[in-house]
């Protein structure tokens, strides 16, 4: 399967992956706080942000493994391969442990932590617990996702998400219809949904990479320290992020309440779809930029960029365009117990930063691939710190409350990418530092274009209901393709995107 088919198919499965994953949300979020109320819906993206925070180990190691073992792998060096991929699994072993005991102390002192209403408090309890434990087979078996990374076949894993989504589902209606309510169903469809995932992992390992194999003799400590030397940089960037928008349910919870919590973690369902097709899309480009690095083809790996950056400023926006039109109605329609204008504010203030990062998504991907992540890493931490501490000033002084949570760090994170990761991606690639400005603007651009001409359509097209909102959100997409098409891409754009599509079919 030549590189374009596979470009084509990788990208398709993230996006199909995309409206699975929020069609599921879609019907089953309403469901679950209609069951269980806001509140306790809350602790469901307070669990998953607490296992981020204890995870933060993990990623100096993990984070750089597929791009060493790719690359030895396209250097034709499998007993280099090898040694990578034997280290990380013997190392992990070892993290697993170390979280264990840490999962262990949060579980026995959690009431001490956080804020849970006494009448939840066991299930959410049992929830945290649940999750700690599919936290910990992740963390086992994580590595396992370098194979289809490493042979440039994402949609395989995607397709095996679209099915594990489907299997969840299949897990949560039941337990829901028939059982007493409870937030801690969703630990149990997370558990059962990895372990389909884990199971399919080490198949294609054994399908796709049969000389990739675990053996002591492999273990090397030199592998593990040039991985965390890395790798470790990553890690202070998870950190920065964490501080900059990880922490936001954890303040909500402690400053404001439980029941904001819940309403700014169901605010958050939709753009965080978005931000995650964002990442699995983009990711779909990532083992091309690798091998291209890995062979030296530097211009082409640049041309490829800015390709990607446009494409991706068409995938990403689109969506938010159909939030920032459509959000009111969405929300009145989908959460009727909720405050549809708060939910939208909230929701477009999370988001608005993503019509700049979607693009330069690709970019971050430039400094794993060139493995100069240091610099990136260290602003990241500091934009995440100031970030936070805005934050906590604005709560004390202001009355703004879940507002300041939301919007902060999209201000903060916008002002950070515009001003330094776009011209360092370029730098470090040895080109001019405005060298995607240009794709990025365009991006900006065709999101302003877009939401204006929604908004002047919207009042035309006033029908109540769900049918009156599809209606409105199938002009909006159509209106948006077709700009796209011509605001984001050139005629040239256009040309190599068509000819990329072709190639893909035969």
């Amino acid at each position: 399967m030549n590189k374009n088919r596979q470009l084509v198919i990788n990208i398709a499965s993230s996006f199909v992956t995309y409206i699975v994953s929020f069609c599921i949300s879609f019907f089953l979020s309403p469901y679950i706080v209609e069951k269980v109320g806001a509140d306790a819906y809350g602790f469901i993206g307070l669990a998953n942000n607490f296992i981020s925070y204890a995870s933060l180990i993990s990623l100096a190691l993990n984070s750089m493994a597929a791009r060493f073992i790719t690359i030895k792998i396209h250097q034709n060096d499998m007993d280099g391969a090898n040694r990578y991929f034997s280290s990380v699994f013997y190392s992990n072993g070892i993290i697993t442990a170390f979280l264990l005991c840490v999962f262990s102390f949060l579980f026995i002192y959690l009431d001490k932590i956080i804020n849970i209403p006494a009448a939840i408090f066991e299930d959410v309890r049992l929830l945290f617990a649940l999750l700690f434990f599919n936290c910990l087979l992740t963390q086992m078996t994580s590595f396992l996702g370098v194979t289809t990374f490493a042979t440039n076949k994402l949609y395989l894993s995607s397709l095996r998400g679209i099915e594990s989504q489907v299997l969840r589902v299949a897990i949560l209606l039941p337990l829901f219809l028939f059982c007493a309510p409870k937030i801690s169903y969703l630990g149990i469809s997370a558990i059962v949904c990895n372990i389909y995932c884990i199971l399919f992992s080490i198949y294609y390992t054994r399908k796709l990479l049969p000389d990739l194999t675990i053996k002591r003799k492999y273990f090397d400590f030199k592998a593990i320290k040039e991985l965390v030397s890395s790798g470790v940089w990553n890690m202070i960037t998870r950190l920065g992020q964490i501080l900059q928008d990880g922490l936001d349910l954890l303040i909500t919870n402690l400053f404001i309440s439980p029941v904001a919590m819940g309403v700014l973690s169901l605010s958050k369902t939709v753009p965080s779809i978005i931000s995650g097709v964002t990442g699995s899309v983009v990711g779909a480009f990532s083992p091309n930029f690798t091998q291209l690095y890995a062979e030296g083809k530097i211009d082409e790996l640049v041309a490829d960029i800015k390709q990607s950056i446009k494409i991706m400023g068409i995938i990403v926006n689109i969506p938010i365009v159909i939030l920032l039109v459509c959000g009111d109605r969405f929300f009145s329609l989908w959460q009727p117990t909720q405050d549809a204008t708060q939910m939208h504010i909230l929701s477009v203030l999370t988001c608005a930063g993503l019509i700049v990062v979607g693009g330069i998504n690709c970019i971050y991907n430039v400094f794993t691939v060139v493995n100069k992540i240091k610099i990136n890493s260290l602003l990241i931490c500091l934009t995440g710190v100031i970030s936070t501490a805005i934050v906590f000033v604005l709560l004390k002084t202001t009355d703004l409350g879940i507002y300041a949570v939301a919007g902060v760090s999209t201000v903060v994170a916008t002002i950070r990418n515009l001003l330094f990761t776009i011209p360092y991606g370029a730098y470090c690639l040895g080109k001019k530092w405005y060298t995607f400005y240009p794709a990025v603007f365009r991006s900006i651009l065709f999101v302003a274009i877009c939401t204006g001409i929604g908004y002047i359509i919207k009042p035309w097209i006033n029908i109540p209901g769900w049918f009156g909102l599809i209606i409105l959100g199938i002009v909006v997409v159509l209106i948006t393709l077709i700009i796209g098409a011509f605001v984001m891409l050139n005629k040239e754009d256009r040309l190599y995107l068509s000819k990329k599509i072709k190639r893909g079919r035969k």
